[in-house]
């Protein structure tokens, strides 16, 4: 999981993928659209994105807080000897 905030105004067609997002000013609040000061969350490959690895090159937010997933496993079956 990784926490972005919003460093220059952008629209989104995936808005739907970002979670918990809290808006700075509680009147914008457009579905799409991002404005400075919200903040998300959202996976690696959105971020990514969303920091400059995109066709224009342009970088909409700034990286607040990564978090690593934490892969759960199934505890393994010992082999009897």
């Amino acid at each position: 999981m990784i926490k972005a905030k919003v460093i220059e105004k952008f629209s989104l067609k995936d808005f739907d993928l970002l979670t918990n997002v809290e808006r700075a000013d509680k009147s914008k609040n457009k579905k799409g659209f991002l404005y400075e000061g919200d903040t998300f969350n959202c996976n690696k490959t959105m971020a990514d994105y969303l920091t400059g690895n995109n066709p224009l090159k342009r970088k909409v937010v700034e990286l607040i807080e990564v978090k690593e997933e934490e892969k759960t496993t199934k505890n393994k079956k010992k082999k009897k000897a």
